[in-house]
């Protein structure tokens, strides 16, 4: 049968509208907050956080579990193939001396022993538990230091991804326009109204920005692979930015500046540097509670059954109970060097506890600096470049009505560029600042 080529164009076309609704189905939109919010789920290095977590509360389970009961119990079957011969000799009185060969023990022996024993005392103990808890909480802290890092990795790559972006849709609105001088110039030189040097110019720079168009293109594909990995996305799912570049820039431009809002008690790495000072006390601690003494009690039963026969044994058994006692009287000094080692950890860890608060006003100093300047920048080479634009659009349109020569307009061009670039780069800078003083000021 012959299918009508309407029918198969029509195939063709519900095909090809499927492939592309899945296409579309297919692709993650994102907007930063978005963004951030599936990396705090997903990303690589938040998963290992929370395995850390989970392993750091297995610990205290594991410590508590030291100072409850501890149940042994153990058993033994063995079957004598052959007995041991033990030779004795007997002296009579007659001064005859007569040598015996006997035989010691059962066939079959069997054995139940069971051990039970419990801590009464131990300093150390109850400090263990406490600095195992302080573990957790490190973890916990620790945890929230790898999202921030995981929000400010996500946060620039996002931001140069729409900064890609952008450059690249102005890459090609360049390059749009100097094609159509190019088809322009060609159609005058070809009237005689223009030489071929002026063709070959333009096309110049028809060129350049081919180049810059394909560079904005891999710059692009590049920045959405790093964004994709920051936010732990596979690199084969295709994803979509939904905000835009100059939503995002108001809100760093009019983002105000006070140090009387800076507290370093709200940095993360003050406060883990807080927690690591107690889990060192508790060391101290510890090292002290070596010369307190240690009482565990413990309860010992046997059960034994022997015979020269399975279904004919005997039975014997033993219990015992008691209390064990350590207390340390003399060890060399090796117990006070170890305190004394343990209290001048703890001072080196004061001093850098005073060191990082210190270096956190100096970076909170820094980022505010240098944010400052970024914006600055940001605003001198934005206004640069709406110039270099108008001056360049006024030259080309000079160009066009013959007022104006293909070198004046390629070195206009060159300037334009330049200036594009000049603002792409203090973009970029601009970003990065709003990123670092929000780190500074513990609200990223």
């Amino acid at each position: 049968m012959k299918r009508k080529p309407w029918i198969i164009t029509a195939a063709a076309l519900l095909c090809a509208l499927a492939i592309r609704a899945q296409s579309a189905q297919d692709t993650l939109r994102f907007s930063l907050q978005e963004a951030l919010t599936y990396a705090t789920e997903h990303a690589f290095e938040n998963i290992s956080a929370d395995h850390d977590i989970e392993e750091a509360k297995k610990k205290v389970w594991e410590y508590l579990a030291k100072g409850m009961p501890q149940v042994n119990v153990s058993g033994q079957f063995s079957d004598n193939l052959s007995l041991q011969e033990n030779i004795f000799s007997m002296a009579f009185e007659d001064g005859t001396v007569q040598t015996i060969k006997a035989k010691f023990g059962q066939k079959y022996n069997m054995n139940l022993a069971g051990n039970a024993s419990q801590m009464v005392f131990d300093g150390t103990y109850f400090l263990g538990v406490r600095a195992s808890k302080i573990y957790v909480e490190l973890s916990e802290k620790n945890k929230v230091k790898t999202e921030i890092a995981v929000r400010e990795a996500v946060t620039e790559s996002y931001y140069l991804a729409l900064i890609a972006r952008k450059n690249l849709e102005n890459f090609q609105e360049n390059l749009q326009v100097m094609e159509q001088t190019l088809l322009e110039t060609t159609a005058y030189y070809q009237n005689g109204f223009r030489e071929q040097t002026d063709v070959d110019q333009v096309k110049l720079m028809v060129n350049t920005q081919k180049n810059l168009v394909l560079e904005a293109q891999r710059q692009q594909l590049i920045t959405q692979v790093v964004l994709k990995y920051a936010m732990g996305i596979a690199m084969e799912q295709p994803i979509k930015l939904s905000d835009q570049l100059d939503q995002l820039i108001i809100p760093v431009e009019a983002q105000l500046m006070n140090i009387d809002t800076f507290h370093y008690e709200s940095n993360i790495d003050f406060s883990i540097m807080e927690t690591q000072e107690e889990a060192q006390r508790l060391i101290l601690k510890n090292e002290k509670m070596q010369f307190l003494p240690k009482l565990d009690a413990f309860f010992n039963y046997n059960y034994i059954r022997f015979g020269d026969k399975l279904n004919n044994t005997d039975k014997t058994n033993a219990s015992m109970w008691g209390l064990t006692l350590n207390v340390p009287v003399f060890a060399s000094g090796m117990k006070r060097s170890r305190v004394n080692q343990e209290k001048i950890k703890f001072l080196k860890l004061q001093n850098q506890k005073t060191q990082l608060q210190e270096g956190l006003k100096q970076t909170h100093l820094i980022a505010q600096s240098n944010l400052e300047n970024a914006k600055a920048v940001y605003q001198n080479n934005k206004e640069g470049e709406e110039i270099a634009e108008r001056i360049f659009e006024k030259t080309r349109i000079k160009f066009a009505n013959g007022l104006s020569s293909s070198t004046e307009l390629s070195q206009n061009e060159s300037q334009y560029i330049q200036a594009q670039m000049n603002q792409i780069q203090s973009t970029i800078n601009l970003m990065k600042a709003h990123i670092e003083y929000k780190k500074a000021i513990s609200q990223l």
